[in-house]
């Protein structure tokens, strides 16, 4: 099996280290990733192929916009406290609380905006899109049989 997950974000080939690897983060597309050393594909399991796999159930969930705006507003409130109680200091902690306050603010911003594409079906509309990307990336059967060669398990009716 060629999956970058079970290599630690290193090339299963060549074992070079695949460049902005973040195991934490996610995606719907193809699996399929070349490396760009040794130019091997391999398997990026961080990324679905919606045409047989469902989306993150959190993707499709308002609460989860709400808990990211719930989290940058937490950490704004801890930030700005922290900042009334050092108040004696030198500038250089305004200008960590600046920066702080910004990032908080767009985290706030992203999941309010977040909330509101689930409500109103412009992120379900979205997550569709990329089913009939998936759909149609599937319909290429050469396609299909390298995402199984490199250990995906797709249905019979793709290969």
């Amino acid at each position: 099996m060629t999956d970058i997950q079970s290599t630690g974000g290193k090339c299963p080939s060549c074992g070079s280290p695949i460049s902005n690897y973040n195991k934490a983060s996610t995606d719907y597309g193809t699996p399929i990733r070349t490396c760009k050393r040794c130019g091997q594909p391999y398997l990026d399991r961080r990324y679905r192929e919606l045409a047989f796999e469902e989306p993150w159930a959190s993707d499709l969930k308002a609460s989860t916009g709400v808990k990211t705006a719930l989290m940058g507003l937490f950490i704004l409130a801890v930030s700005v406290g922290f900042n009334l109680l050092t108040l004696h200091f030198r500038g250089y902690y305004y200008k960590k609380m600046a920066f702080v306050s910004i990032l908080s603010l767009l985290v706030i911003g992203y999941g309010i905006f977040d909330a509101i594409r689930v409500k109103t079906g412009a992120k379900a509309k979205s997550i569709e899109k990329k089913r009939a990307d998936s759909e149609q990336r599937l319909s290429d059967r050469a396609y299909a049989q390298q995402l199984a060669d490199l250990g995906y398990n797709v249905p019979d009716k793709y290969l």
